[in-house]
């Protein structure tokens, strides 16, 4: 075990990656701010987990041992750790399972996937919302923001506008954040596809996407003549527009500060864009 834990970083058990991935998923958990913690194999992951006094925030594995997938996921079921499952492409059937077993809207921990080869943004992208899915879910009480007339409320998946509570379904609800959290930024279609549709086999003609935003739009009522307008960006993506002031940040209309602030979405895209 290669153990950085330093201070009340958050910690990412790192199990199974190869000397290329531990150093250079390392180093950009390390720009994120948490604490990789490498292990040789799921054991010993397992014993540091429930016998050491690591308290590990998210598990990310590259799955080479697949009998230990079972108790790996229980696990951390118990332990409230979400898991980031890396596999290769021979072991598609294998996900096929995690996924079918896998309550998306359960109230558990989340496990998210992706297939080698993975690059350092994909990385951040998923670990980013994993760590920030589970703090809502372990800290529901604290979890509230306010974007001019728009409080939502997550624990209960609602939003209350001028007195009325309008219940959204689980991703509508992650979408309608995401969109106002960025309210002003374009933000892309392949990103909310890979942030709140991880399974692969969502593609990017798939219209899930778009049916989720026509429910936003009607729900909220963001069209126009209203404070905040939904846009569809061609072949591009959804951009939410604030009809008072462009942009939103600073207003003192907003305050986000009830979620957790583990994600900085647009800036992820605009540095990949330019590198």
């Amino acid at each position: 075990m290669n153990n950085d834990a330093r201070g009340d970083a958050r910690q990412v058990a790192m199990v199974g990656c190869d000397e290329a991935q531990t150093r250079a998923w390392g180093q950009k958990l390390r720009l994120m701010g948490c604490t990789p913690v490498s292990f040789d194999n799921s054991a010993d992951f397992l014993h540091a987990a429930t016998h050491g006094t690591n308290h590990f925030d998210l598990l990310l594995v590259v799955l080479k041992d697949e009998g230990a997938w079972p108790v790996l996921t229980s696990m951390c079921q118990a332990l409230r750790v979400p898991i980031f499952l890396v596999a290769n492409a021979l072991q598609r059937e294998l996900l096929a399972e995690v996924l079918s077993a896998a309550e998306p809207e359960s109230k558990g921990p989340g496990i998210d996937f992706a297939v080698l080869p993975v690059d350092d943004f994909e990385v951040e992208l998923r670990v980013r919302e994993a760590l920030r899915r589970n703090d809502t879910l372990l800290h529901p009480q604290a979890t509230s923001a306010l974007f001019g007339d728009y409080r939502f409320i997550g624990n209960r998946k609602v939003v209350v506008r001028k007195g009325e509570e309008i219940r959204l379904k689980p991703r509508e609800f992650e979408l309608a954040l995401l969109l106002f959290r960025n309210a002003g930024q374009l933000l892309e279609r392949d990103w909310l596809l890979g942030s709140l549709w991880p399974d692969s086999r969502v593609e990017r003609k798939s219209r899930v996407l778009d049916c989720c935003v026509a429910n936003i739009r009607r729900k909220l009522s963001l069209h126009k003549a209203n404070e905040f307008v939904l846009h569809s960006v061609y072949g591009r993506g959804y951009e939410l527009r604030h009809a008072a002031v462009q942009p939103m940040a600073g207003t003192g209309t907003v305050d986000d500060s009830g979620f957790p602030d583990t994600s900085n979405e647009p800036n992820w895209l605009g540095e990949a864009a330019r590198a």
